[in-house]
């Protein structure tokens, strides 16, 4: 076999898993494993392996498309042999990507908020965890928490949608809240620094701590093993930048 021609090497270097960054997109509707709440997920087993995907205890209650939850500690829960969490996001072998929609719809939130996500892949020291308060996203990074987004009104009913991308490599995150990256960049991940799950392999939603407190709404939950994929931009910012640059153009000449 002869040398590598320049063009056959850019093709074989953009076809190898990128590492270290999440610099891959994907529309959460394409994901392999999608919870569209029009039956409560503790029933389903999307990966197949002969095991309910959710925990059946606390499960909010889940009609009309949405999981409402209307108590304190209902929540989805993967901290059992079997759960899709454990079979299909592994720190060790694969990066993965979880997206959850979910809105406040009512009570008084706890210190840490009105609805969390905590994250423990298998042979990780530390877990995730990421919080909705009623002012500002926060995550947990040991003595003191990163907050983000400061002074937006997360607690006023509407819809949020959090998009949670692990870097198998790193062993650490990527954060976006309705589109916006929480993170410096694409290549700086967030390290765990939630002491509490201590490598289980786990994952908990919603009010799983007596410090989370509040009514919630979940729309959806979605789950890829494929990558650590960023949002897909939406379509009109899309076009809009598109429009942006003709109108350029044609200034320009």
């Amino acid at each position: 076999m002869g040398p590598m021609k320049p063009l056959a090497l850019l093709l074989v270097c953009l076809a190898l898993p990128v590492h270290a960054a999440a610099t891959l997109q994907l529309d959460s509707a394409l994901f392999q494993y999608r919870y569209e709440l029009d039956s409560a997920p503790n029933n389903q087993d999307l990966d197949a392996n002969a095991t309910d995907d959710w925990w059946d205890t606390g499960i909010p209650t889940v009609s009309g498309g949405y999981a409402a939850n209307t108590a304190a500690d209902q929540l989805y829960r993967g901290d059992f042999t079997g759960a899709i969490f454990r079979s299909v996001a592994n720190a060790t072998t694969a990066d993965w990507t979880m997206e959850i929609t979910v809105a406040k719809t009512g009570g008084t939130q706890g210190t840490n908020g009105w609805f969390g996500i905590a994250t423990d892949p298998a042979g990780e020291n530390l877990s995730s965890a990421i919080y909705l308060k009623d002012d500002r996203v926060s995550i947990e990074a040991g003595a003191t928490d990163l907050d983000f987004m400061s002074g937006t009104a997360f607690g006023n009913g509407d819809y949020y949608t959090i998009r949670i991308a692990h870097d198998a490599v790193a062993n650490s995150y990527y954060y976006w809240v309705n589109g916006t990256l929480l993170n410096a960049s694409l290549s700086t991940p967030i390290a765990p620094g939630n002491p509490n799950m201590n490598a289980s392999g786990s994952i908990f939603i919603g009010d799983y701590s007596s410090s989370l407190a509040g009514n919630y709404s979940i729309d959806s939950i979605r789950l890829d093993s494929t990558g650590a994929y960023a949002p897909v931009p939406e379509p009109a910012l899309s076009m809009l930048g598109l429009l942006g640059a003709v109108a350029l153009l044609r200034r320009r000449r």
